[in-house]
């Protein structure tokens, strides 16, 4: 695994880089930045970097066996920790009874045992690395119990946290750890990287861009014809509202109501037109737009700004209320109403 594999992210491979070839490593990092933004891929590549006897200012060679076992996750050098129901290979390995009481924290047994195996000789290469995958996941014991590794690392360590949410560690652990921003990845990017690896139109690559947020990883698994029929279905709901009786928006809502992810998700795509639509409104650029405009106008786009401010209020008021476990019923028949007023 080579650094030149990682789409974008040009500062913080520049630091890596950097230490590596002055041999400057810091005894532990802490990767933060949004979900499937590249910082696992990242913390990786060092891992095969630090370890790969054929490293150029690249990275490892990506083909030797030792940069294979990284990628593999085999290495005997190398241990990651994560949570228990993060763990596919753990898991693979569970009755189902078992799976469902997996913890979602990193406990302070887990740590317990990464301190000891980093306390061991490398068996193959020349560090000891553990990579924490979901750093903000560790329970209040396990930060406390990590402590003293982050402050007397045994030997040649390498220890690399990752998270989304950095402000939930202690500031200790923070304060211990060389932190490194990983950014959003532009549109642009996301959108070459989208035709590259799944050949798919720039169109519909930048449709995909648009709407991973900056993530590589969302991008690369998000189903293009389902997010197509996603929005041609919000679309076809809000666009008919405003002719359907009061009892047929009961029933709708009913319905909505009984699958709970999927009408947060049709909320979510109600905030994306409008803020679709709003940007447009603003400054006529389609390349802004998460969903190309195609068509004829929507409901939105042919609203006043004062309805179409009210209607985003709406939209959010009603996300923030199934989570918190508001009646989805309830959730459902308000925002159909209020969508549909005349």
């Amino acid at each position: 695994m080579k650094f030149t594999t990682i789409e974008g992210h040009d500062r913080p491979l520049a630091i890596l880089k950097r230490a590596l070839a002055n041999r400057t490593l810091a005894h532990a990092y802490l990767f933060s930045g949004e979900p499937g933004i590249g910082k696992k891929m990242t913390a990786l590549a060092l891992a095969a970097a630090a370890n790969c006897s054929a490293a150029d200012r690249d990275g490892g060679c990506g083909e030797c066996p030792s940069c294979r076992k990284v990628a593999a996750l085999t290495h005997p050098d190398v241990q990651m920790v994560m949570p228990e129901s993060e763990n596919e290979q753990l898991l693979a390995t569970w009755s189902s009874k078992a799976v469902e009481k997996a913890s979602d924290e990193i406990k302070i047994d887990q740590i317990r045992q990464a301190q000891e195996r980093l306390t061991l000789t490398p068996s193959e290469g020349s560090k000891k690395i553990l990579i924490v995958d979901g750093a903000e996941t560790l329970n209040a014991s396990a930060q406390n119990a990590f402590l003293k590794t982050l402050e007397e690392p045994p030997g040649d360590t390498l220890i690399i946290l990752i998270t989304s949410m950095p402000q939930s560690l202690l500031p200790t652990i923070r304060s211990r750890c060389q932190e490194i921003g990983f950014l959003p990845l532009p549109r642009r990017t996301l959108t070459q990287a989208l035709m590259r690896r799944r050949g798919l139109s720039a169109e519909d690559a930048r449709f995909l861009a648009a709407l991973a947020q900056g993530s590589m990883g969302r991008a690369l698994a998000m189903d293009l014809e389902q997010e197509k029929k996603d929005r041609e279905e919000m679309r076809t709901l809000w666009s008919g509202l405003a002719e359907r009786r009061p009892g047929e928006v009961l029933a709708l809502a009913e319905a909505l109501a009984k699958d709970r992810d999927r009408l947060e998700r049709l909320i979510a795509i109600g905030v994306e037109w409008i803020r679709d639509a709003l940007v447009f409104r603003v400054t006529r650029d389609e390349q802004l737009l998460v969903w190309g405009r195609g068509g004829d106008p929507r409901p939105e786009e042919q609203a006043p700004l004062q309805r179409m401010l009210a209607d985003m209020d709406l939209l959010t008021a009603s996300r923030e209320q199934l989570e918190r476990r508001v009646s989805a019923q309830l959730v459902a028949e308000n925002l159909l109403f209020q969508l549909g007023r005349g």
